[in-house]
């Protein structure tokens, strides 16, 4: 079966217009992490940057209130990541201070701490997105954690899908969707280096991977980002997820005009902040620093969007802006 054909959309933009109004903050506190996966880059989980400190962090959300709550009515989603973002030493008070200025809060997130940490931190999150590394997640434990966090807000569960071990991560993918039937997940596809070259998969796989393991109950309240609805000239939209995207080789926007710095940021390990995690247009400030923060879209100069925030960002090739 040969893969299908890469479509040219002329506007992609989010199904959800409260997904459009939301600022994604993806905000990378350190490196260090409890796992160290084969197919994940050290630099994401070698513990050689250390964890931000709380006061530059703190600092930072007061910034973000004035830029896009106070002066332009947007909402601030702060979305943590790692490394293990729980790993850091200060991450319940930082959590309670998001929470004071009004902001959403979703963790991404390996689930690997123990259910008590969940209990005391759920009140403080809107969302999650849970990462199965079967390489060392314990099955039994990360369902108990996800079955937790479902009861009171949106799960999703990225399934990380090695070719080598496809047929028991879809198993075991297929026990979590039995378990938490209003859990979103993704059979993620592999990326060599998290690079825009995927893993050796058959024709297979990666139809296994397209066609996903829906939902078949309600989800608990909102998550920041969804489908996006791609737009092309004599054709209907079509609402199409990220992953559908990167299978199908459509993830190419050189040249559009993306939202990033709008609807995303960036916070790297390193305390510098971009206006997604591609970097388009470079560094704009760093914590503790001086930040110039966006007001206006931005060229695309990347070959691949290779990462799922970037690609649920809205998009307008020049030649058909309205």
């Amino acid at each position: 079966m040969d893969a299908p054909a890469p479509r040219t959309f002329d506007l992609i933009e989010h199904s959800n217009a409260d997904h459009a109004r939301t600022v994604l903050v993806d905000w990378m506190l350190g490196n260090g992490c409890s796992y160290a996966c084969s197919y994940c880059p050290a630099a994401l989980h070698d513990g050689s940057l250390r964890w931000q400190p709380a006061e530059a962090v703190l600092a930072f959300y007061d910034r973000l209130h004035r830029h896009y709550v106070h002066h332009r009515g947007r909402r601030v989603w702060l979305q943590f990541t790692g490394g293990e973002p729980t790993m850091h030493p200060r991450i319940i008070p930082l959590l309670e201070a998001a929470t004071e200025r009004g902001f959403s809060v979703s963790l991404i997130s390996n689930a690997s701490r123990t259910l008590r940490f969940w209990q005391r931190i759920a009140p403080h999150l809107d969302s999650v997105i849970l990462t199965y590394h079967n390489e060392f997640a314990e099955l039994d434990h990360f369902r108990a954690v996800g079955r937790l966090l479902a009861e009171r807000m949106p799960v999703h569960i990225n399934v990380t899908m090695r070719p080598d071990h496809f047929d028991r991560t879809l198993a075991e993918a297929r026990a979590l969707r039995e378990a938490m039937p209003s859990a979103s997940i993704t059979l993620k596809p592999l990326r060599v280096d998290f690079d825009d070259v995927l893993f050796d998969y058959s024709p297979g796989q990666l139809a296994a991977m397209e066609a996903g393991l829906p939902a078949t109950g309600p989800a608990q309240g909102a998550m920041p980002r969804g489908t996006m609805t791609a737009e092309a000239a004599g054709a209907p939209p079509q609402r199409v997820r990220a992953n559908e995207f990167v299978i199908r080789g459509e993830n190419r926007w050189q040249g559009y005009l993306c939202n990033a710095g709008l609807e995303s940021l960036r916070v790297k390990g390193d305390g510098s902040i971009t206006r997604a995690v591609c970097s388009v247009g470079g560094e704009i400030g760093r914590l503790g620093g001086e930040i110039a923060l966006p007001a206006a879209p931005v060229t695309c100069t990347a070959g691949t969007c290779a990462c799922v925030a970037d690609i649920l960002i809205t998009k307008v090739r020049p030649a058909a802006r309205r």
